[in-house]
């Protein structure tokens, strides 16, 4: 949830279900029985909740790049075991695999993305400390993750391939590394490919295939020849609806906990918004068009002959959606005078923020406008509390405008 220009927030809640297979395999390779199965690793099915992640977030831009820096916590709300090797050593049954740490650990995260045009590229990483053991002398190891990714989007679609390690220090029980058994540590280098399509204006649908080209697990080693990730995103609250959008790429932080290690897959994937036309506020007999995303990161054209309002927007601006029919009103007002264009932002690493909003610090709505010479008479953006006196600006300068020609045309 974006909670302001610069500042946002984030829940991770997963679920796990894990299902495991075994074989037993003496030093010549052949397969073997063991007299007492049901207390070593068995095939079963584990599920339940894993710890949540709650994180706070902090952006900016420098030099047309997105900077994001991520901190929070996990909470202890997934299941620990009592210690298995202790009950093993009883010749008890027991389990190795963990749904959650027992213990609240520091996540940090930082991320850089830039578009241009059509493709955007960007990188993070992403770390979980665990400080302390829990009340079961369980402490997990330390995760680590990092990649690159490049997206391109494409009319109703966007691709991407991404690359991306992972990597996982050993689990401690009353402080001891254990040799024979239970996760001592992991590394992962994968490959990925993925695809988005935006089934409507508010749904996305989401595919991923990741390949683990180096896998090291010590101890136990896990057949994972491809990981599949399938997913469905839904956007509200400030959908804006009387426009044509041609709309970036967003990222997001996927934290899959999923093998039987405990291991996290963090996935740095980003989901491409593309043209969705939609009706709202009738335009009909106006000059009103919608900029390319191509024209907005360059310079702006004012129309010829007319009073020219470049307004900035984005889906998620709900001062925008205020600010456009009081435009429309306009130039409804004087069709012959007031021509619109209208440029998506998209998101703040945009090419058209870049180029527009980001050297003089503006936020989003954000006008500018030309007088018939096509002469800059204003560039205003809004904060809260101020789009009353940006909308009485804009009509003022339209008044003016009107009245100008008019005593032109008397003359």
């Amino acid at each position: 949830m974006g909670l302001s220009r610069r500042f946002g927030a984030s829940l991770l809640l997963p679920v796990r279900r894990i299902r495991t297979s075994i074989r037993y395999l003496d030093t010549s390779g052949d397969e073997v029985q063991l007299s007492a199965p049901d207390i070593h690793h068995r095939d079963e099915v584990v599920a339940g909740i894993a710890d949540p992640m709650v994180l706070g977030a902090v952006s900016g831009t420098a030099f047309g790049w997105r900077l994001t820096a991520r901190a929070g916590v996990t909470l202890p709300l997934g299941r620990t075991e009592e210690d298995p090797f202790a009950r093993g050593a009883l010749g008890l049954e027991h389990q190795h695999i963990q749904m959650g740490t027992g213990t609240v650990n520091p996540v940090l995260a930082a991320e850089v993305a830039r578009t241009w045009g059509d493709w955007r590229v960007g990188g993070f990483a992403l770390t979980q400390q665990v400080v302390y053991e829990n009340g079961k002398g369980y402490q997990a190891g330390d995760r680590y993750a990092g990649g690159l990714a490049a997206r391109r989007r494409f009319p109703r679609w966007s691709v991407g391939g991404s690359i991306e390690v992972q990597a996982e220090t050993a689990e401690r029980w009353g402080g001891v590394v254990y040799m024979d058994d239970g996760n001592r540590g992991r590394f992962d280098l994968i490959l990925g490919a993925a695809a988005s399509w935006r089934a409507t204006e508010q749904v996305e649908l989401d595919l991923a295939l990741k390949w683990p080209v180096v896998t090291h697990a010590v101890g136990g080693q896990l057949d994972m020849p491809v990981i599949v990730q399938l997913g469905a995103a839904w956007s509200f609250g400030g959908a804006r609806t009387p426009v044509k959008a041609t709309a970036d790429d967003h990222g997001h932080d996927d934290h899959d906990h999923g093998d039987d290690h405990g291991h996290d897959d963090h996935d740095h994937d980003d989901h491409g918004h593309d043209d969705h036309d939609a009706v709202g506020l009738d335009t009909a007999g106006l000059d009103i068009a919608d900029v390319s995303t191509a024209e907005a990161a360059g310079e702006l054209v004012p129309v010829a002959g007319k009073l020219t309002i470049f307004d900035f927007w984005a889906t998620w601006c709900a001062p925008c959606k205020v600010l456009e029919p009081e435009l429309i009103a306009l130039a409804r007002a004087h069709p012959e005078l007031v021509a619109i264009r209208r440029i998506d932002a998209v998101d703040w690493d945009s090419a058209a923020v870049a180029r527009h909003l980001t050297p003089g610090g503006f936020n989003l709505p954000h006008v500018k406008i030309y007088d018939p010479s096509g002469r800059l008479l204003l560039e205003r953006g809004t904060e809260p509390g101020g789009l009353d006196a940006l909308i009485e600006a804009i009509r003022g300068l339209v008044r003016a405008a009107a009245a100008r020609r008019d005593d032109t045309g008397r003359r």
